[in-house]
């Protein structure tokens, strides 16, 4: 027997917080569903769920302007660092705190991160 699955999709949750993104060509959205990142894509009507899951709800997301980089960051502050074309996480690290604001440089080579205590 064969049991070699492939998650696809994420159904039953609803988008809360967090920021929508949009792709750097604009045919698709990356919202964050909980702990998931879902990629609709605007032009073939479809919809993906990452492989990948942060340990608690999504706060943040960014996309770096070539659209292969992709940060997540969730409510405790705990981010990932993605490749986005190959699905795959590079890195984890923390803020120790709430991230408020995360995005990339226009060049891509850095991003700033917007913590406090508000």
């Amino acid at each position: 027997m064969k049991t070699d699955f492939k998650f696809s999709n994420l159904c039953g949750t609803v988008y809360s917080k967090g920021n929508l993104v949009f792709s750097p060509d604009g045919n698709s959205i990356l919202s964050p569903v909980g702990n998931r990142v879902t990629v609709f894509d605007l032009v073939n009507n479809r919809t993906e769920t990452l492989p990948f899951e942060n340990k608690r709800n999504i706060r943040r997301l960014a996309l770096s302007p070539r659209g292969n980089i992709l940060l997540s960051v969730d409510e405790l502050g705990s981010a990932l660092l993605i490749n986005y074309r190959k699905r795959t996480v590079l890195h984890y690290f923390n803020f120790k705190g709430k991230v408020r604001d995360i995005q990339f440089s226009p060049d891509g080579k850095y991003f700033v991160v917007g913590l406090g205590r508000h």
